[in-house]
């Protein structure tokens, strides 16, 4: 059942505002802290218009919102099952996404996987993203999954700098669905710009994305809040460190975790994010009125220690840190630590093959490509074009 319609005509005065697409998923903000609120733009002045239904049955709710190019919908229900949203306006037209219900992704380590993409940082690069997973046939020309069984992995960082990140955002939240019903596999390992745009820090905020903010009356953390919004829902259920196979992947890099398992990490990253401390870990000073000053600290060294899995670039850096890789390794029985987070003209080898870096000059360009074959593994890097090229 609707609550009420609303729209505000403000945003078309800023005269930002007119020179970006914010159509469709571009805008799309889906708050879910009290029912369900729906918030979109359209590209011009137009009646808004939204569906909402259940999957294979009648809509449950619809209806216009006046004629402004900000709308919003205020729905008495729950995502307790999996909802089919359309929404746009008349002149805007009609756009789809399924609201999915949340779930926490948490498991760790994947085996016998054939295949594996890995794409480092993207940072808002919509059109580049997609011209590289159609070119290496992850996805078709209508950006659905064609890799079957595969794994793609995305190594963090799809925040800040670019203009399109909550569009890409919503195609890796609809992709997964797609891979999971071909058998395959996308995941989502978080960086440090996702745990930035969480806590507050937005230096690297492109101004069209902060655009989307002020249209829709809120802070641009809040769009992504960890309880609160949907997607930041989704966000927070991601693993900040993976293993599949004898790879083993993060953001930044891996020296040592402070814990036995890559799962114990995971998990501690996923309850941190709950407490409302961690939305206040940015600030020059904990409040003492608030939290626990200690607990603040450790909480916040944990998310920004610069030898954490988010922002270590040592290895990328330096050469002559064989001892502490090969320790990483072991400890966490693996053979090969792939990592982004620090850029490179192109997809490199280091130390022997031991490491394996992801992040681009010139973002999403590139993606690392790993075949497995019955006895051994064989690595490419697939361009723009679609070159696939041995890596070396």
């Amino acid at each position: 059942m609707a609550l009420g319609f609303h729209s505000h005509d403000d945003f078309s005065s800023n005269k930002n505002s007119r020179n970006f697409d914010f159509s469709g998923t571009n805008s799309l903000f889906v708050k879910i802290d009290s029912g369900l609120k729906v918030h979109w733009i359209t590209q011009v002045k137009d009646s808004g218009y939204f569906e909402i239904s259940r999957r294979g049955k009648t809509p449950f709710a619809k209806g216009f919102t006046e004629s402004s190019r900000v709308h919003s919908v205020e729905l008495d229900a729950k995502i307790k099952q999996d909802l089919i949203l359309k929404f746009g306006g008349e002149k805007d037209g009609m756009h789809e996404v399924v609201l999915k219900k949340p779930e926490t992704d948490l498991k760790t380590v994947y085996k016998n996987v054939n295949s594996i993409y890995v794409v480092g940082d993207v940072h808002g690069r919509y059109p580049q993203l997609i011209t590289l997973l159609q070119k290496s046939k992850v996805i078709d020309m209508d950006l659905n999954w064609i890799a079957g069984e595969a794994h793609l992995v995305f190594l963090g960082d799809l925040f800040d700098r670019g203009s399109q990140v909550t569009k890409v955002l919503w195609f890796i939240y609809r992709l997964e669905d797609q891979a999971k019903s071909a058998g395959g596999k996308v995941h989502l390992v978080l960086g440090n710009h996702e745990i930035m745009t969480m806590t507050k820090d937005l230096r690297y905020l492109n101004v069209k994305e902060k655009n989307i903010a002020i249209g829709h009356k809120v802070t641009y953390d809040q769009m992504f809040h960890p309880q609160n919004s949907l997607l930041g829902l989704w966000l927070s259920g991601k693993p900040s460190v993976l293993k599949i196979d004898q790879f083993i992947f993060a953001h930044g890099g891996i020296v040592d975790l402070g814990t036995f398992t890559l799962n114990s990490f995971n998990e501690a990253v996923s309850y941190y994010m709950k407490d409302p401390m961690y939305l206040e870990l940015t600030q020059e000073f904990p409040d003492s009125t608030k939290y626990d000053v200690e607990r603040w600290y450790r909480m916040r060294d944990f998310f920004f220690y610069e030898n954490g899995p988010y922002w270590y670039r040592g290895y990328v850096l330096q050469d002559t840190l064989d001892v502490q890789l090969n320790a990483m390794l072991k400890k966490y029985k693996s053979k090969v630590h792939i990592v982004a987070h620090t850029t490179r003209k192109t997809i490199t080898r280091k130390y022997d093959g031991k490491l394996l870096t992801t992040d681009l000059d010139d973002a999403a360009t590139e993606l690392l490509f790993i075949k497995r074959n019955r006895r051994s593994t064989e690595t490419f890097k697939i361009d723009s074009e679609g070159v696939v090229s041995p890596l070396e």
